[in-house]
């Protein structure tokens, strides 16, 4: 595997870490009844789903690495918050995801990459 290779898949592997610890502790939470740390932990992944982008980004990363991830990251966070049923409610999730993901591309377009901005 060359430099760059490893370069590329340092900041999506922290993400994946981050978000697979974050669902293990979700699930720990659930199973021992403990609302408000479920609760805390869901809003965070709910927010690193959304924001796969600007994540990937901060981590720095390339922000178009999340274009496909944050599709089915949404699609199951829809299925979660639709009660783990089908749900037309699902689609909204991964439109928003969608529509985050566009314009944190957009966004970040025309500004320095993560690690330029350490003075």
């Amino acid at each position: 595997m060359t430099l760059w290779t490893r370069i590329m898949w340092k900041p999506i592997f922290w993400y994946a870490a981050i978000y697979s610890a974050l669902f293990a502790t979700h699930i720990i939470a659930a199973a021992n009844d403990l609302d408000l740390l479920f609760k805390i932990v869901a809003i965070m992944i709910t927010g690193q789903t959304m924001l796969a982008g600007l994540c990937i980004h901060l981590l720095k990363g390339d922000v178009q690495h999340a274009r496909i991830p944050v599709v089915c990251l949404a699609a199951g966070l829809g299925w979660a918050y639709a009660g783990m049923d089908e749900s037309w409610t699902i689609a909204l999730w991964v439109i928003g995801a969608i529509v985050l993901q566009m314009g944190t591309e957009k966004g970040l377009k025309y500004s320095a990459p993560a690690e330029s901005n350490n003075v």
